[in-house]
Parts: C-alpha cells; sequence; structure tokens
C-alpha cells in the first residue's frame, strides 16, 4: 500500500467517525436516552474483546434487534458523548459484529419508519459521508491572520454535530462541489445575465452598485453557479431570451467566497453577504430563498431597527446583522402568478449587511461552530483562544476557561433573552448563526447573530396591525407562538450553542463541566430578574429540562423544519434533588 492510499485510508477512518458519532448521539438523545433504553455506563462483561479494556467507559443501547455497545471517551451532561472506538451490534443469538455508519444507520432507523422514508435517509447518511471524504481529501489550513471571519467560514469540516447527515448536498456533482465548498476554501465567480431593467425587482436599499462592483457591468444581474442550469431551463426565462429582454453571459466578474451556509457569499470589500437561492437539499431544508423570505427579511430589518437601537443601549455588545434588501426578478407578465414565483425565488438575492473592516480588524471575528468543533487532530478548537487568553493575562486555564464562557454567554444570552422576553423577537442563536468577537486579551466581547430568515415574531406582542405592510402570507411565515418561540430558543441558545460550547470548554473534565454549567446557571438567574421573571425562566431555573430539537427523527420522517418536534433533555443546572423531583 503506498503513502497516499494509507493517507486516504486514515481520512476515510475519520469520516465514518465522525458519521458514526453524529448518528449515535442524535439516537442517544432524541431516542434511546428519553426511553431508558441506553445505559451510559454499561459495566456487564458480556462485551466485544475490544472493549474489555482501554479508557472511559461502555454505553450500551437497547434495540428490538439486539444491543449495541460503543465505548467513549467523554460524556457531557447533556448526553453528548465523544467516542474512542467502533459500535458493536449483538443481534439475538449472533455474536458481536463491528459496524461502519452505513450499517449503523440502517439499524437505528429501520425500526422508525416506512421502507421508502428509511431508503431516503440511508442515502442522505451516504451522501454525507461521501462529501465529508472529499472535504478532507480536499481540505487546505485555514489562514486565521488574513481574515478571521473567512478562515472560520471556511473550514468547518465537520458541521453540525448533532444532525445524522450534517455535510448531504444532494444532485451536487464532484466537480460543482469542490469549486464552490467553502469546507475546500472556494472562491468562484458568479453566473451573470444581462437583463432589462423592467425587470429588476428591489425592497430595501438598491444594492445595484454592489453588483456593478462585483459584475463590471451596469446591466447585469448574478445567480449560483448551482442554480444556472435551472434557470436556463425554466420556460419564462426562455420566453424572456427569446423577446431579448434576458441574456445569458456566463461566469464573470469578482469572485467571492462561499460561507459556512454554503449559499451564502462573502466578499471582504463589498458592502454586503449575498445570500443566494439553490434548489439544493443541505442538511434538512431545499436552500431557495422563497418569495415570502424576500418580503420578510427585508420587513423585519425594517421592524427591527429601533430594538437594535435599544439592544445598543440594553446589551452592548450584541448586535443584530440587518439584511436590508432583497432582489429578484420579475417575469409575471410571461407566465402564471406560480410560474413566475419560481423565477422569483431561482433569482432571489438576500442582501446582509457586512461587517466593517475596522470591526473585523479589531474584534477579530470567528463563527461560533468554527470555535466549538473539532480540528483535525481531534482538538477542540476553542482551547487555542481560551489558553491565549490564560496566557495574556497569567491565568490557570481552569479559571481562564470560565471567565472566557462568562464573557461569550453573558453577552448571547443576555441579547437574545432580552429580544424574545422583551420584545417578542424570536432569535436563532445557533452556532453557525453567532460571530464571535474578541478584545484585545482574547475574551469575547462581541456577539453577532445573523440570518433573519430564521428570525420569528410573537403575535401577542407584534399582533397584525404593526404587520400591516406585510401581506398575509409573508405575516404568517414570521409568526411564531409563544411555546414555539421559547422551544426554538432554548434550543439554539442552551442546547445547540452553549451546550457545544461546554462541551469542549470542559475538554472531558466532569468537574469543570460542572463549574461551566453553574456559571450559565447564574447568569440564566440574573437575566430572569432582569426580564421580571417569564414563566420559562422561572421553570428553567428551578431545573426544568431544556428542549432539543430533533434533527434525527424530523430528517428521517421527511418534516419541514419548522415543524420539528423537541425533545426534553433532563437539565445539567438542576442539583441531584432537583433532577429526582422532575
Amino acid at each position: 500500500m503506498n503513502t497516499l492510499s494509507l493517507q486516504d485510508h486514515a481520512l476515510d477512518g475519520e469520516a465514518q467517525r465522525h458519521a458514526i458519532e453524529c448518528l449515535l448521539n442524535c439516537y442517544l438523545r432524541e431516542y434511546a436516552l428519553p426511553r431508558n433504553e441506553a445505559n451510559l455506563h454499561d459495566q456487564t462483561h458480556d462485551l466485544p474483546m475490544s472493549l474489555r479494556q482501554g479508557n472511559g467507559r461502555c454505553i450500551s443501547i437497547a434495540l428490538p434487534s439486539g444491543r449495541l455497545v460503543v465505548r467513549t471517551e467523554r460524556t457531557s451532561l447533556l448526553g453528548r458523548c465523544h467516542y474512542n472506538s467502533a459500535p458493536y451490534f449483538k443481534g439475538n443469538n449472533q455474536s458481536w459484529q463491528p459496524l461502519q455508519a452505513n450499517e449503523l444507520a440502517r439499524l437505528l432507523c429501520t425500526p422508525l419508519s416506512g421502507a421508502e422514508r428509511v431508503s431516503e435517509m440511508l442515502q442522505q447518511v451516504a451522501n454525507s459521508l461521501q462529501i465529508t471524504r472529499t472535504f478532507l481529501r480536499h481540505s487546505r489550513p485555514a489562514n486565521d491572520e488574513a481574515d478571521s471571519l473567512l478562515a472560520s467560514e471556511q473550514h468547518q469540516l465537520w458541521g453540525h454535530a448533532l444532525h445524522p447527515t450534517p455535510k448531504s448536498r444532494e444532485g451536487i456533482s464532484h466537480d460543482d462541489l469542490l469549486a464552490c465548498s467553502p469546507e475546500v476554501g472556494a472562491c468562484f465567480q458568479l453566473y451573470w445575465f444581462k437583463v432589462d431593467p423592467t425587470l429588476l425587482r428591489h425592497q430595501g436599499e438598491d444594492p445595484r452598485n454592489t453588483l456593478s462592483q462585483l459584475s463590471g457591468r451596469d446591466d447585469a444581474y448574478p445567480c449560483h453557479p448551482w442554480e444556472v442550469a435551472r434557470v436556463l431551463a425554466d420556460p419564462l426565462v426562455k420566453r424572456a431570451q427569446q423577446l431579448g429582454l434576458i441574456q445569458y453571459l456566463g461566469p464573470l466578474g469578482q469572485a467571492m467566497y462561499p460561507t459556512s451556509s454554503v449559499r451564502t457569499l462573502y466578499h471582504p470589500q463589498m458592502a454586503y453577504f449575498l445570500k443566494f437561492s439553490m434548489h439544493v437539499r443541505l442538511t434538512n431544508c431545499v436552500r431557495k430563498n422563497a418569495w415570502y423570505e424576500l418580503d420578510s427579511a427585508v420587513a423585519l430589518t425594517r421592524l427591527l431597527a429601533p430594538i437594535m437601537s435599544e439592544l445598543a443601549i440594553q446589551q452592548p455588545g450584541f448586535l443584530l446583522m440587518p439584511e436590508p434588501s432583497a432582489t429578484s426578478l420579475d417575469l409575471s407578465a410571461f407566465g402564471t402568478l406560480e410560474e413566475a414565483r419560481e423565477v422569483t425565488e431561482c433569482f432571489g438575492i438576500v442582501y446582509r449587511e457586512n461587517l466593517p473592516l475596522a470591526d473585523r480588524e479589531q474584534y477579530r471575528p470567528h463563527v461560533a461552530m468554527a470555535l466549538f468543533t473539532w480540528d483535525q487532530q481531534d482538538r477542540s478548537a476553542c482551547r487555542q483562544h481560551v489558553q491565549r487568553y490564560a496566557d495574556n493575562k497569567g491565568l490557570s486555564l481552569e479559571q481562564a476557561t470560565l471567565n472566557w464562557l462568562d464573557a461569550y454567554a453573558g453577552q448571547m444570552l443576555g441579547g437574545v433573552l432580552y429580544c424574545l422576553f422583551g420584545q417578542g423577537v424570536v432569535l436563532e442563536p445557533h452556532l453557525q448563526n453567532t460571530v464571535i468577537g474578541f478584545a484585545e486579551d482574547g475574551l469575547p466581547c462581541r456577539v453577532w447573530i445573523r440570518d433573519l430568515e430564521g428570525t420569528k415574531l410573537v403575535p401577542e406582542i407584534w399582533p397584525a396591525a404593526r404587520l400591516s405592510a406585510l401581506d398575509e402570507r409573508t405575516r404568517s411565515s414570521v409568526y411564531y407562538s409563544a411555546q414555539k418561540a421559547w422551544q426554538r430558543v432554548g434550543y439554539c441558545a442552551l442546547v445547540n450553542n452553549l451546550g457545544e460550547a461546554i462541551f469542549h470548554l470542559a475538554n472531558g473534565s466532569d468537574t469543570l463541566e460542572q463549574q461551566l454549567w453553574a456559571r450559565i446557571s447564574d447568569l440564566l438567574r440574573a437575566q430572569s430578574t432582569r426580564l421580571g421573571h417569564p414563566p420559562e425562566l422561572r421553570e428553567l431555573c428551578a431545573g426544568g429540562p431544556f428542549p432539543s430539537k430533533e434533527n434525527f427523527m424530523t430528517r428521517l420522517l421527511m418534516r419541514a423544519d419548522r415543524e420539528a418536534g423537541y425533545t426534553l433533555l433532563p437539565s445539567p443546572l438542576a442539583t441531584p434533588e432537583e433532577k429526582k423531583s422532575a
């Protein structure tokens, strides 16, 4: 076996290990633990020979067809595990067998749904695994010094740690994948059309200067490379081409960088991020800009402007990233409303304000997901940031970690909870939507929350009269009930975001993990007092459970992301007595 094949074999093993970790963690959290079908400290003697010795503890899961065991290096208070063995399965009256990711996925999914849904899930697991292999083979070291934000956007190799298919991108060729994916440091030109100005529609700020800067022309309009084939095949676009109103120009102009969301593109010298439509399923959703989302992003930016000003007073250092403009083409003169909306969605672009260059240079921003993850040497990426802060201040690593979390969580929770309980605004502060800025000593001092597509409003605080400028469909798309609002905010802030942050910051120390959650408990109690003790926070501070989104079951059952279910996780804030009485 030559050196290259040995390296490829090692990378394939890494891809397998991470796929297995995602599947097992999802299944444990959403299914096995809530049903008492998992033992997080299995001390039975009936184990595979390779698991009878080694560091860590063994976890066993009871399945309808047998028993699954795996050794874990660390297990968090939220049931999040990092494994250091293959999973082994023992069917009834059979011997132990090690499993690969596809075999594990089949074993876990088959009892839970019908053949068609299971088959689709298995295809998506295989797609995610193959794409992860591809990224590992083509990844490049991040240049954090040149542009910390770009480096953090483009080097999230593993993706969502508790999603069964974190890197699935359906229907994309190998060459297109490498050309346009952030994980391999891609940078590419947009595909442009010469467009008659009568077809162009924009809402909010006029972004045509940015389009001219990118294309070098005053009459051109872009789409994403992965969307161009769909656009060219559209009958209304063909009709407009025949009439000389649209002309395909192909790739041209300045190149842009894909960010961690894949479809949102960045250029350090442009005023905006450009969020494009693509009819490609990434993880749960087809990532198109629905016509009503083009309306709602700009409307929410306008409606939330006073709240952004209030945040500067109430929670300095916590900021929202406005989306002040949206554009598309209107071809309604050439077809039905439904046909025209298809074109509107294909060409739809949402413009998100870029961070000012001065802020990027001063605060060295990083996407949170790039910090609370593993690097390719299986180390927690955030640890080097904490170590730098500890060295700067002459602190122990433990004390530095506690200070670091205090600073970050104080900013993030302070802003997010004020928006929800003080203003009825439902943000989505998951790891990919959260950007962290740092003071000169390395301590977090800024938090930006982005992506107004996921931002919703609570109707009791935002009645229809306050949203009279929106049509009924757009208005309904921005509403969440109070219950759903808390589920989404609680999950994003406490489980997806801080759950992963503490898992990585604790670095396998049970004592430090408990201390970190105690700091979160203190912060939540202070925020509850500040906000007048809303029932959700009062219950949480009394040891109530955390809401956790069911990514595994949502994907398996083919539900829309908005209709995702939630599992209640035992609180890591609770005392043992509170846990017993819950």
